[in-house]
């Protein structure tokens, strides 16, 4: 028997459950996985070829269900919400397997929080050299006094910057590690474009450019104002131009000129959407044109053709949900963006005081005064547009 530590297993499941059947093929054996003490226990017995997979689930149940326990699959150790499955079959005969739905959105949350932590301490850290910049080259003299407690103030430090790297570092891999797993399941979005819509080269947009079919368009900030865009692409369906693609960090629209069509378009934004968010409006006839990578934005751009006559479709019957919709943007754009704005406008009050008062300072304040109070006037304008969307979905 031995017990093998790894800390940072739930990170990247599949690579930790290809680990689990390299081990059965040496002849160790998973008995008990540990989650507290982040580490797996195996009993020493006949090599074999098994396939281990990894589930999250909050309703704890002592038996896998019938589909699963049919395609000859065990439960094989269970800690708190995580538990392990195992089949002896050969990997090309097994059929099921466990939902990653429930893995996603737990480290869709851990991301989140890592995310805002970042956020906090960079504007924290950025805060700190403000004042250090004012008072510097502020009128009077500045005396560095060495802390009698140095050992203390560099750990400290030192445990800071680990700490930020761990969470950079974890962010990347959640990402890349709920890539994966979401491209496990064949109804997942599979890419920008759809089977019906086989995408071009390089080459052949290039040709269709020069020829002057394909054109691109560019549209900033369009996620605070998600109903212009919606308006800009069924009046630009509507007068030839049909959407090819979307650059992945949203702002380039690529057309190709065509025959005019009647097409509703929907922007929707999902905090923490499953895999089956796509699969249930695919089969409602809609076709993901766009969904972005950032972890912080996750929004899809939703298209679906009607004849002309015809009542233009809405993505979700219920009256209210647009407004739901546009209340979620508005205060997700406003939590991630006022802290931003009240810390500018501190530094701005501190940088105009020291201005005031010393000449000295005045060129070096002035200029980031002037970087601040712009970074105030883009974030604000943000903020303004996402609350002026959804006071014009109310008025509506």
């Amino acid at each position: 028997m031995k017990t093998v530590f790894k800390p940072l297993w739930s990170y990247d499941v599949q690579k930790t459950e290809q680990w689990l059947s390299e081990q059965a093929k040496a002849g160790y054996h998973l008995k008990e996985l540990h989650r507290f003490k982040r580490g797996f226990t195996f009993t020493k017995g006949e090599a074999k070829e098994v396939t281990y997979r990894i589930g999250y689930d909050k309703i704890q149940t002592a038996t896998l269900s019938q589909t699963l326990r049919r395609d000859a699959w065990e439960k094989v150790s269970q800690s708190g919400k995580w538990y392990v499955i195992a089949n002896e079959r050969p990997q090309a005969e097994v059929t099921t397997s466990t939902s990653r739905d429930a893995i996603i959105k737990r480290n869709n949350y851990i991301m989140y929080t890592f995310i805002a932590l970042l956020i906090y301490f960079t504007c924290t850290t950025l805060l700190n050299v403000a004042i250090f910049s004012t008072v510097f080259f502020s009128r009077g003299q500045v005396e560095v006094v060495e802390s009698p407690f140095w050992i203390i103030t560099y750990l400290g430090a030192a445990l800071a910057t680990a700490f930020n790297i761990f969470m950079i570092y974890s962010v990347w891999k959640i990402k890349k590690t709920n890539k994966a797993l979401s491209n496990e399941n064949p109804a997942t979005f599979t890419g920008h474009h759809t089977l019906e819509k086989k995408p071009l080269n390089k080459a052949e947009e290039k040709e269709l450019k020069r020829e002057g079919v394909l054109f691109k368009r560019f549209r900033f900030g369009w996620m605070y104002s998600p109903d212009k865009l919606e308006q800009w692409l069924e009046q630009m369906a509507a007068e030839g131009n049909r959407l090819h693609r979307v650059h992945k960090l949203g702002t380039t629209f690529y057309f190709l000129r065509g025959e005019p069509k009647k097409v509703k378009f929907s922007a929707d934004y999902q905090n923490l959407s499953k895999d089956s968010y796509f699969e249930i409006h695919r089969q409602a006839g809609w076709k993901d044109e766009y969904r972005s990578g950032s972890a912080l934005q996750k929004w899809t751009i939703w298209s679906k053709p009607y004849e002309e006559g015809e009542t233009a479709p809405n993505m979700y019957s219920d009256k209210t949900h647009k407004l739901k919709h546009a209340r979620k943007v508005a205060f997700s754009y406003t939590m991630l963006f006022l802290p931003m704005v009240l810390l500018y406008l501190f530094i701005i009050s501190m940088n105009i005081g020291y201005m005031l008062r010393s000449e000295e300072a005045w060129t070096i304040l002035n200029t980031n005064t002037i970087m601040f109070f712009f970074c105030i006037m883009m974030f604000g304008t943000f903020i303004a547009r996402s609350w002026m969307y959804y006071f014009r979905l109310r008025k509506a």
